[in-house]
């Protein structure tokens, strides 16, 4: 099972790529994204080694599992709704802004209410599934995405309209002052260890996690990529007009002798599988979590479709509210927060672990 750690974190890595990750950065990019990204990988790799090396010392239990031993009922529950808070935010976020991607780029004439409802149905009907059975959804999607996904960029590094000057002009600003927003960006690409806060249940006792030296490099040049190729095809200026700068950047590239000469149209089909998968993961946390308030109705079906349908039924009825701008906004705060809710979460996993071995 040691490989589906990999997936839970390659997944947030390549889900970055298309929501608010690049734009944050590129709104920063002249006021210190650059050291942004040379902070968050440090940054982000020493959060998940702590916590990766921290839950190891409670082999076989979640998060849940562990508050319950070491935390008073009055200091637990809270914690618990916080982080489905957090989870559930993660999901409703990506689910909304890609139902408006959809929207723009695939079908202009259906409702977008009508996109985010189907895309609530698929995700909720995968997110109430044993933790097992989630995590062979995702491998699926990988397996099967992933490699199209590297094939894109590389066509997009090789291609003619990539325009190198402009990388290494933004790469001149490396000195300024990053900003809150750009590091929360940055770190958000090692985000994907998180959940193991309910996957560490399936992983066996005394497994290592072989290799994590490898996820920094992976991370880099995810993160230069998706910060980069954008400015590359469309100058350091014009890249901060795009309010989805990798769906314009992969409009701007052709595949002559392909059954389909847009990417555009290959990216989109990638990355709504990506979205998805990475949407029922969030969920699913978010899921077990809640499951956790009310112990006595956990093991009964109807009450996880009570909170799949509390879920999506908020999600529909906040989707309303929200346009482009207003969830970038609100997608740059929850990062914001999130990075803090994480630094939290692995000092608490920390000390209930010292503890454990005193």
């Amino acid at each position: 099972m040691v490989r589906y750690f990999y997936y839970l974190v390659l997944l947030n890595m390549l889900a970055n790529i298309i929501l608010f990750v690049p734009r944050i950065l590129l709104s920063h990019r002249f006021e210190g994204s650059m050291l942004s990204l040379v902070l968050s990988i440090p940054i982000g790799f020493t959060l998940l080694y702590i916590f990766v090396k921290s839950i190891a010392k409670f082999p076989g239990q979640g998060f849940p599992e562990i508050l319950k031993q070491h935390a008073p009922r009055w200091v637990r529950i809270p914690i618990l709704i916080y982080f489905i808070v957090i989870w559930y935010l993660a999901g409703m976020i990506t689910l909304i802004a890609f139902s408006e991607i959809t929207k723009k780029y695939i079908n202009p004439d259906i409702s977008s209410m009508l996109i985010v409802l189907a895309f609530v149905i698929v995700v909720g009907m995968i997110a109430r599934l044993k933790s097992e059975s989630v995590l062979f959804c995702m491998e699926i999607l990988l397996v099967t995405n992933v490699p199209v996904i590297v094939w894109v960029l590389y066509k997009a590094v090789t291609n003619e309209a990539m325009h190198y000057d402009a990388c290494f002009e933004i790469a001149t600003h490396i000195l300024n002052r990053p900003t809150w927003d750009s590091i929360s960006a940055g770190t958000y690409i090692f985000t994907g260890y998180t959940n193991l806060v309910i996957f560490n249940r399936l992983l066996k006792p005394n497994k290592k996690i072989p290799l994590l030296w490898t996820i920094p490099i992976v991370g880099t040049c995810v993160l230069l990529t998706s910060f980069l190729i954008p400015v590359g095809y469309h100058g350091t200026m014009a890249v901060n007009t795009y309010i989805y700068p990798w769906i314009s950047t992969s409009d701007s590239m052709r595949v002559e002798f392909g059954l389909v000469e847009r990417v555009l149209f290959i990216f989109m089909l990638l990355y709504t599988n990506i979205s998805l998968a990475g949407s029922f993961i969030h969920w699913h946390v978010g899921i077990e979590f809640f499951k956790e308030l009310i112990p006595s109705q956990k093991e009964k079906s109807y009450f996880t479709w009570a909170v799949i349908a509390l879920m999506g039924g908020a999600t529909f009825l906040l989707s309303y509210f929200f346009n482009d701008n207003s969830l970038f906004d609100f997608g740059t705060v929850y990062l914001n927060v999130r990075l803090a809710s994480e630094i939290a979460l692995v000092m608490i996993i920390v000390i209930f672990a010292r503890r454990k071995l005193a």
